[in-house]
């Protein structure tokens, strides 16, 4: 089966070449009718095989020039596709053994003409199901009574397909019946050859007259060797659009992060790091998190199986354990802690952190001198239904800080702060409620006409304080780095700060000009 494809002249390509105009061509095309002209024998079809040799042109810029001058007119291009079957490794076999059904039907003959089924089986192994159904369908056998009968003249049974193959080996066609025949047998495979044919519809000489040289540039060479005088000059279009460059940048997002390291390294913040494996005595029992409180649960929490404990520090264990069962004096004071058994075998539990405090809380435990300021950026993780506002694995930036003067006056300015170097200016806090921070604080900032929570805030409680040995006050915040990008760049879906559609990525504009909310 052949397909044909012709490439010919457009009409755009026509268009604007009055009656005896030369068609412009480049210095490649035109030295390619120049070889044509010198070592053709006249016009004709040849293949891109066939011109190679004749031309001794590379295949591929042969191809390429062909292909220029058809759109121009000036040859023509055709595309040719041909359908090939080949005999299979099974179908060459049958040829050289005999088909399964022409094998069985000689069984039979030599058995006397009846053969038990077992015994065909037996006789002709993987391939008598393969016998018993062709020979069956060709009616040359009858199965019945657990016997194999035969019903025509061995002399006879030769498998069609056999002859089918043959003429396939010749290289002669079938019909399309006779084909799918074999393909249903397996007996040929199919495969397409592809060829090029360039059409010479006239002596090349004659194209060459029909032709001009288009020059893109004028260069020394040109204008000594007087070349310029025979060459037409390209009209360019200076209206046309240039071609876009894509430049490499960072996903948008992780611009994001990275401007809020930069944003909390220029307010005096130094940044530490942990691993997303922690423990729950770090991640909740420090922060005075009771054991029985429901975040702690496999509905809100990922627990690792392998390894599933880890270590507990003692001496800060005991003073929690007391913190949980009893509670303790503390300056300003007493705390009548949670009044339950707390369970040293739950603390040292694995999970994935559900927060970065547990970051801040083992920062504090190493007892920093203040004045310090701290702060960490990493991955978090929450059993959460995706959803827009909503993923199970999102960023957090946590920070903690003592100084002269902290208190929550001074914890409000430098969130606002914060705030405002990233660009936002409509912010606002409420009263909150959280285990480890008393007073607390939600801070949320604006999404079109609806006010989005990213961020909690307020002062260490004084039980968290005394579990790590820390006599002085500390401010502590975490926030929400998605749902801070959500507000930035005006996303209303938080998956979309994950996109990977190019045009969405490339279309996101850089925005880190703004600064406290001025805008350059």
């Amino acid at each position: 089966m052949l397909i044909y494809m012709r490439v010919c002249a457009s009409p755009d390509a026509m268009r604007g070449l009055g009656v005896g105009e030369k068609i412009p061509v480049s210095e490649s095309e035109r030295r390619l009718l120049e070889e044509m002209a010198r070592k053709l024998p006249g016009p004709g079809s040849y293949s891109v095989d066939e011109l190679t040799e004749l031309l001794g042109v590379e295949r591929s810029r042969l191809e390429a020039l062909a292909r220029l001058l058809a759109e121009k007119g000036l040859l023509g291009v055709e595309e040719r596709s041909e359908t090939l079957y080949r005999l299979t490794e099974e179908a060459e076999r049958y040829l050289r053994e005999g088909f399964p059904e022409e094998r069985l039907v000689a069984l039979l003959s030599q058995k006397g003409g009846c053969v038990p089924l077992d015994t065909v089986r037996q006789e002709l192994g993987r391939e008598a199901a393969i016998a018993l159904s062709n020979a069956a369908k060709k009616k040359w056998v009858k199965v019945e009574k657990g016997c194999v009968r035969l019903l025509v003249d061995p002399q006879k049974a030769v498998a069609e397909e056999r002859g089918f193959l043959q003429s396939l080996s010749r290289g002669e066609s079938l019909p399309r019946e006779a084909v799918s025949l074999l393909r249903r047998r397996r007996l040929v495979e199919k495969s397409q050859r592809k060829e090029t044919v360039i059409r010479v519809a006239e002596d090349p000489r004659s194209l060459l007259e029909k032709t001009v040289v288009e020059i893109g540039a004028l260069t020394h060479e040109i204008l000594r060797s007087g070349r310029w005088r025979g060459a037409r000059l390209r009209r360019y279009n200076v209206a046309a659009e240039p071609p876009k460059r894509r430049l490499g940048r960072l996903h948008f997002f992780a611009e994001f992060i990275e401007h809020i390291r930069d944003v909390m390294k220029e307010m005096g913040f130094r940044e530490v790091e942990a691993p997303p494996v922690e423990s729950e005595f770090w991640n909740y029992d420090v922060l005075f998190q009771p054991q029985f409180h429901p975040a702690r649960g496999p509905s809100d929490t990922f627990y690792l199986s392998n390894p599933s404990r880890g270590v507990v520090p003692g001496e800060i264990a005991g003073r929690v354990r007391v913190l949980h069962e009893e509670g303790a004096a503390l300056p300003g004071g007493e705390s009548l802690g949670w009044r339950y058994r707390w369970s040293s075998e739950k603390a040292a539990r694995l999970i994935l952190r559900s927060h970065t405090t547990a970051v801040s809380a083992r920062v504090l435990s190493t007892r920093p001198t203040p004045p310090f300021r701290f702060f960490t950026i990493g991955r978090v993780y929450r059993v959460e239904k995706i959803d827009a506002k909503h993923l199970p694995e999102f960023h957090q930036v946590d920070g903690i800080a003592s100084e002269d003067g902290v208190s929550m006056r001074w914890l409000l300015g430098i969130l606002a702060e914060f705030l405002e170097r990233l660009g936002l200016r409509e912010y606002r806090f409420r009263p909150a409620y959280f285990p480890f921070t008393e007073p607390s604080v939600e801070g949320y900032v604006r999404i079109g006409s609806d006010w989005l929570e990213v961020l909690g805030a307020g002062l260490f409680r004084p039980e968290v304080l005394h579990a790590v040995g820390v006599e002085y006050p500390v401010a502590a915040w975490g926030m929400g780095i998605e749902r801070l990008a959500m507000a930035l760049y005006n996303v209303d879906d938080i998956r979309r700060l994950y996109a990977r559609d190019l045009g969405y990525v490339e279309n996101m504009p850089v925005r880190w000009w703004l600064y406290a909310g001025s805008t350059l």
